[in-house]
């Protein structure tokens, strides 16, 4: 896959866009010609990512757990670039917990940004994809969810969800030009994911997946770099008309690309 693939001027809008696989994604999005909408909800860090990525992107901040903010953003896209042909859903955010422990706050963050978001955002972006003749949508996984981690069984859950409804959505929009593809990322360096957890949490979180051997299985034990799922993004988006990679895995192969 290569960074050169051409956008030729084409509008992709990306969630979760301030940092990790959100980030290198609008980059690649604007090193092949393409103009990046970063969407963040923190407003300074989505603005210093937009400028790290070049004076093609436009950063947009919003919350895609909210309905508002979601119209509101597509309005934004509408009125200032008159066009959109992809959407990358890729914000998410994930605490440690035990299901019996989750607060009301983790729950309402957890669902409403990595399932109700891809929806809301879908649901305002189709129009715009329509009228700009097609386009594609690309929804971030992860490989958890085949293999779902203690402690983080809601994030696998909300992800779950968000593949069956890209499934689903992929037989609504069957007959029209829009492209519904699924990504799923293994894990994943350099998002700072892991950063907001609580020390104590952490610990016990980490001493369950070692006892069960989570971290030695699959990638557990290896992180990939955020541009190599940037890449495979980049696939997806640019495929020619008739043409669709619906679903891709990434994560690191054998050996080691990041430091656990």
């Amino acid at each position: 896959m290569s960074p050169a693939r051409d956008l030729d001027g084409r509008v992709v809008l990306v969630t979760g866009a301030s940092r990790g696989i959100g980030l290198a994604t609008a980059r690649a999005v604007a090193d092949a010609g393409g103009t990046p909408v970063l969407v963040a909800r923190d407003e300074d860090r989505l603005r210093k990512a937009a400028a790290e990525v070049g004076p093609s992107a436009v950063a947009l901040p919003a919350d895609v757990s909210d309905s508002g903010s979601v119209t509101r953003l597509l309005d934004a896209v509408d009125t200032r670039l008159g066009r959109l042909d992809a959407v990358v859903n890729n914000a998410a955010v994930a605490w440690p917990h035990r299901v019996e422990d989750v607060t009301d706050a983790q729950l309402a963050a957890e669902v409403g940004t990595n399932l109700v978001g891809p929806l809301l955002v879908i649901r305002a972006a189709l129009p715009l994809l329509r009228r700009s003749g097609g386009g594609t949508i690309v929804n971030v996984s992860t490989e958890s969810v085949r293999d779902p981690f203690p402690f983080l069984a809601l994030y696998a859950a909300t992800k779950a969800g968000l593949e069956v409804l890209t499934e689903g959505l992929a037989r609504e929009l069957r007959g029209e030009p829009v492209r519904v593809c699924l990504l799923v990322a293994g894990r994943t360096g350099g998002g700072g994911f892991t950063a907001h957890w609580p020390a104590d949490v952490r610990r016990e979180a980490e001493a369950a997946w070692d006892a069960q051997g989570y971290r030695a299985r699959t990638s557990g034990t290896v992180a990939q770099p955020p541009e190599r799922v940037a890449e495979a993004v980049l696939l997806m988006i640019t495929q020619p008309p008739g043409s669709v990679v619906d679903h891709v895995s990434v994560r690191a192969h054998t050996g080691s690309l990041l430091p656990p």
